[in-house]
């Protein structure tokens, strides 16, 4: 059995510096993508290399997206090496082909975020890439529907997976930060509100803000010492801050220690990953968040 590495990721959908609804506004784009045919779905992404939406599936239930795309790198065709024998062939392919590779990931809507879990690997397209083919095609849409605008860009940020303490110490700064704390503190001493929180969700969010050009960095350490330290009301923290690459990026509690690879099948004649079985995969690891 084959593995595959799936990156987790936040993705967004942003009018300047306004939020906007990720799940209604991708849902539009892509029915839209969808209704083209292929060879108008297809973006040139390198000089020789193309790609293009192949389908996507919405369970709108679960609150799950399922997308795949395929690519493909061409304008090459030296002759073929087998590596048993050593022996050369002549490349059957033509300059315009190549040999097609499958992009899987799910995305998962809970909360008003929009987890990406991602296939990575070698010649698999990054979310960079895809977030850049689908503002293309939001620009592309603009311009034959003046009057059915769509507002907004997709955005990312990624969410590393190693040791939080780490992560937090490679920041240059965190700009903000949100603590879920279990909803019970509403009746407690703290806050001293209605016992009557039965239709409150499990967890109230607190929101955390550095002032301008300031850090709340040593803010948090003392925050996660809390929730690493035993008994407490603190189940989750998020953080958003800079990295030494002047890069945003977002540490997630929820995903430490999380399984970041999954199993796959492979066809043997063709080396390809079965796709039902790569969202299958995908599925069982998105049920832990």
């Amino acid at each position: 059995m084959a593995q595959r590495k799936i990156g987790f990721y936040y993705l967004h959908y942003r009018n300047g510096e306004e939020g906007l609804e990720v799940e209604r506004g991708l849902l539009r784009l892509l029915q839209y993508i969808g209704a083209q045919p292929n060879r108008a779905k297809k973006q040139d992404i390198a000089d020789d290399r193309i790609c293009f939406l192949d389908f996507f599936e919405y369970d709108e239930e679960a609150g799950l997206l399922k997308i795949l795309f395929k690519s493909a790198k061409h304008s090459y065709r030296a002759p073929l090496l087998n590596r048993n024998t050593v022996e050369a062939r002549e490349n059957p392919k033509t300059m315009e082909e190549g040999e097609q590779i499958k992009t899987h990931l799910l995305i998962k809507f809970v909360a008003g975020d929009a987890i990406v879990f991602l296939e990575t690997g070698r010649n698999i397209l990054t979310l960079k890439i895809i977030t850049e083919y689908l503002n293309t095609f939001i620009s592309i849409f603009n311009n034959t529907h003046r009057r059915d605008r769509i507002e907004g860009v997709f955005c990312f940020d990624m969410i590393p997976r190693d040791d939080f303490r780490e992560v937090l110490d490679s920041m240059e700064r965190v700009l903000c930060a949100e603590v879920f704390i279990d909803k019970h503190i509403l009746g407690g001493d703290a806050l001293n509100f209605s016992d009557r929180i039965d239709h409150v969700q499990d967890n109230i969010v607190i929101e955390i803000k550095t002032e301008r050009k300031e850090t709340i960095k040593h803010t948090i350490y003392d925050i996660y010492s809390k929730l690493t330290g035993g008994r407490t009301d603190i189940r989750r923290i998020r953080v958003k801050g800079k990295t030494t690459d002047t890069n945003e990026s977002i540490i997630d509690t929820n995903f430490i220690n999380k399984k970041e690879y999954i199993d796959a099948q492979q066809d043997e004649e063709t080396g390809e990953y079965n796709t039902a079985y790569m969202f299958s995969q995908l599925e069982l690891l998105s049920h832990d968040f």
